[in-house]
């Protein structure tokens, strides 16, 4: 499995995949219904403001170069000084990703979070330390499923219009075929390519398991943790070094991360479209993990 993150290890599996490591603020209601929480204390309803994208006002025809402010929720994860993977922000503190970006390299003190970006190398964004980096304990590096992680950043993010949070899905949230979606990152824009220096970014549709599951396209590889997009004749995919970046769905305009760009076969090859974490399968881990790290409020 070739991980689609820039100049990270090449794992092996029998399946040959790669990794792959766009108005008004809106108010959301986040909460989870359950008989106790984690903490055994209490249960918290949090409002977060989220999903809007104040400064984009213009609209790019032709081209994929991305406009400030247009994804104002991605962020460029870097390791060791390089951008190895792409995140996106959900809450002041917290950042979602890939596991496979951070499996077996989670000492924080060598990673960095840069937001507010278009271009790369980063010139004039916002750097911040990372103080704690978890992904899901039954990810495995040999395996597809469970490729979420959450990247916990010292201190507190400031919104203003070109840094914002996208909001997650409602429990249960199901989205049509063929629902065009967003898809962003700093990934190649060819196999096994260099990274690009400018954000890109692409419409997508979603695809049905079923159709992501035909024996010519995934042949059944694609379980209930992972949701597909793409266009089964090629042409427009994500790529090695988009791994953990958002695949993004407007909602009556509201934003929503709706997937996480996980793995596929190649890049924008005929049949094999990319291949996300389906966020709405990751919402109780996520939501776990953030209460057990910041208590009850």
């Amino acid at each position: 499995m070739d991980g689609r993150t820039d100049g990270w290890p090449v794992f092996k599996l029998e399946v040959c995949s790669a990794m792959r490591s766009s108005g008004n603020a809106h108010i959301r209601k986040q909460f989870s219904c359950k008989a106790r929480c984690n903490s055994g204390k209490v249960t918290t309803l949090k409002c977060l403001e989220c999903g809007s994208r104040p400064k984009h006002l213009t609209r790019i025809v032709g081209g994929n170069i991305s406009q400030p402010g247009q994804f104002p929720w991605q962020v460029s994860l870097h390791f060791s000084s390089e951008h190895i993977c792409g995140g996106s922000i959900i809450t002041s503190r917290w950042i979602v990703t890939a596991a496979h970006c951070v499996f077996g390299f989670a000492d924080p003190s060598l990673w960095v979070v840069h937001v507010g970006e278009i271009e790369q190398p980063v010139h004039g964004a916002l750097s911040l330390a990372v103080a704690q980096i978890i992904h899901h304990a039954r990810y495995h590096p040999k395996g597809l499923d469970y490729d979420v992680a959450l990247v916990k950043l010292t201190k507190h993010l400031v919104f203003n219009g070109l840094v914002e949070p996208i909001c997650l899905p409602n429990y249960g949230e199901e989205y049509d075929e063929g629902t065009m979606c967003w898809i962003s990152g700093w990934g190649a824009t060819e196999d096994k390519g260099e990274t690009s220096v400018v954000l890109q970014s692409a419409m997508v549709p979603l695809l049905s398991t079923k159709t992501c599951n035909q024996p010519q396209v995934y042949q059944g590889f694609i379980s209930p943790w992972m949701i597909c997009a793409g266009y089964l004749g090629g042409g427009t995919d994500s790529c090695q070094g988009d791994s953990g970046g958002p695949l993004a769905c407007e909602d009556s305009s509201l934003w929503k991360l709706v997937g996480t760009t996980s793995w596929g076969i190649g890049c924008a090859i005929r049949n094999k479209p990319g291949v996300y974490t389906r966020i709405t399968q990751s919402l109780h881990w996520i939501r776990q993990q953030m209460e057990r790290e910041d208590g009850p409020n």
